[in-house]
């Protein structure tokens, strides 16, 4: 289950409250209404989730990418706002091992992610942080997800990541890893099966 904090809640507590509110100039300029943000508190209302961090910067208009938590665990959504309504773009669904164990900084929205923008999180086992974690890429222009995971004496990556079109999300995906793995300064993500550790 996510690692809740007394600041983790706070904000999750100012998030819901700027769903019933007028939107900031921020979100107002990057196409969010106050009744966009009401509508995508009401559908997190409805699933039961609980909002840890929005983001919605200029270079992802028109969408916003929200972490969330509920009682299975973690779970990102990605809202569109399109034709003058928002609707949700992606959902990550409850997110398993070895996601059990994070925090609002292990979420992450990349502006060069290759010629997409990239919403990226990284997590890890709670009983084996060190030896089990791994992290995730969504894109949302091209719609494509990524997932690469580090268990003792195996990777796991997406196909995709095979790809050397894909070089920048494996970038992105190795520095989630690194954030994740802070503890170690001199952490080297281990390469995917297949791929050199020369290739970027």
């Amino acid at each position: 289950m996510p690692r809740r904090s007394f600041i983790s809640l706070a904000v999750a507590g100012l998030l819901m409250a700027v769903f019933v509110a007028p939107a900031t100039p921020a979100h107002g300029q990057n196409g969010y209404t106050g009744a966009d943000l009401e509508r995508m508190g009401q559908w997190l209302t409805y699933y039961q989730l609980d909002v840890y961090r929005l983001e919605i910067p200029t270079y992802a208009s028109p969408y916003a990418a929200a972490l969330t938590s509920g009682k299975h665990g973690w779970r990102i959504v990605v809202f569109l706002r399109d034709g003058g309504v928002t609707n949700v773009d992606w959902d990550s669904g409850f997110l398993k091992r070895p996601f059990q164990a994070a925090s609002t900084d292990n979420f992450v929205l990349t502006p060069h992610a290759g010629t997409d923008f990239g919403v990226s999180f990284s997590g890890c086992d709670a009983r084996n942080c060190a030896g089990n974690y791994g992290a995730l890429l969504y894109l949302p222009w091209s719609h494509q997800f990524f997932q690469k995971t580090v268990a003792p004496q195996s990777v796991a990556c997406s196909q995709a990541l095979l790809d050397p079109r894909n070089a920048a999300a494996l970038q992105v995906l190795d520095a989630a890893l690194r954030r994740q793995q802070a503890a170690g300064a001199q952490y080297v993500p281990p390469p995917c099966p297949s791929i050199g550790r020369s290739a970027p």
